[in-house]
């Protein structure tokens, strides 16, 4: 923050060094024309006086020298932050990478892990109303359902059509989407970001995503597992459960290890899907994180100079004091 710290009209801070000049010369001089001197004989007026010594005493100029610092401070427009136009904000699209194999439909999450995901999305988009969302479905290879778009209607409809048995490829292959999201944001990478929303990575994962993080211009990632790591019994829309390549019943159990390389090796933040709100508002601040660490060329500084207002003000409170007079 204090590398980023200047002020936006610098030229005020020129009237600094006369404030603290002005400042000198009336308290000089009222230390060398104490109050009443000219009114009194000598001899009367130093009999008279009590506190004599009183250099140290704080003085009516030193409250107003206080306030016209403030004031040339705020008037100067301190800043350490930009503000990124609205436009900014609204162009950066979302790009929402879904598994949808046979694991999604385990059930320990009513209805199954595939319906959770749908809600945990649509709860996402409507509070980025007016922001692009891009829909990518993925198992053994990885299709667009949707380009970026800010209809949320058009979304809801391509998610609640997602389904397993319209996979062309079974598996769970995460790194296919990666060339697909770099496609599909173009130049908006950078301030963009690839959302992950399934229940686990394998272990070959990492290596790919660490890659595609660290590359140049590459978009902030960030995974939501839905799930519980106990797992639960995969069905088919006929009532069977779901089968394992090598014969028996799918295990939907989540493994944690893959889970803690992505995080440790790829540096993506990896959330687990809650019954509250506490997960859509962990990956709006990851999202807007995203934005801000990215360069908006219309970008405008903020103007702090209202904190310098507020001692300011608190310093003019002395003038309410009985007997607090300026004398020039």
């Amino acid at each position: 923050m204090m590398e980023a710290f200047h002020f936006l009209r610098p030229l005020w801070l020129l009237t600094l060094p006369l404030i603290l000049l002005t400042w000198w010369l009336v308290r000089r001089g009222d230390e060398r024309s104490p109050r009443g001197a000219g009114m009194l004989a000598p001899h009367l007026h130093e009999a008279l006086t009590i506190d004599r010594d009183s250099s140290g005493r704080l003085r009516a100029i030193d409250g107003v020298a206080a306030v016209m610092l403030c004031l040339a401070v705020a008037s100067a427009g301190p800043t350490w932050s930009q503000q990124q136009s609205p436009w900014f904000r609204e162009a950066a699209p979302l790009v929402v990478a879904m598994e949808v194999s046979d694991s999604m439909r385990s059930n320990e999450l009513l209805p199954t892990r595939l319906d959770r995901a749908r809600y945990e999305v649509l709860d996402l988009v409507k509070a980025r109303t007016g922001s692009r969302t891009a829909l990518v479905a993925y198992a053994g290879t990885a299709h667009v359902v949707m380009p970026p778009t800010n209809d949320i209607r058009v979304l809801q409809t391509f998610l609640e059509s997602l389904d397993p048995a319209i996979m062309p490829t079974p598996g769970t292959r995460a790194a296919a989407v990666l060339p697909i999201a770099r496609q599909l944001l173009g130049e908006d990478s950078g301030r963009s970001t690839l959302l992950f929303v399934n229940d686990g990575f394998d272990t070959a994962t990492a290596l790919a995503l660490s890659d595609f993080a660290s590359a140049p211009g590459a978009p902030g990632v960030v995974a939501l597992v839905v799930g519980r790591d106990e797992g639960g019994v995969a069905l088919l829309p006929d009532g069977s459960p779901a089968l394992a390549p090598g014969g028996g019943r799918l295990d939907t159990r989540i493994d944690p290890g893959p889970l803690r390389d992505v995080e440790r090796k790829a540096g993506v933040p990896v959330l687990r899907a809650r019954s509250d709100d506490g997960d859509t508002r962990a990956l709006l601040r990851h999202i807007a994180s995203q934005q801000l660490a990215a360069d908006d060329p219309d970008a405008r500084w903020e103007d702090r100079a209202w904190l310098a207002l507020w001692p300011a003000l608190l310093l003019a409170l002395y003038w309410f004091r009985r007997g607090w007079t300026m004398r020039w």
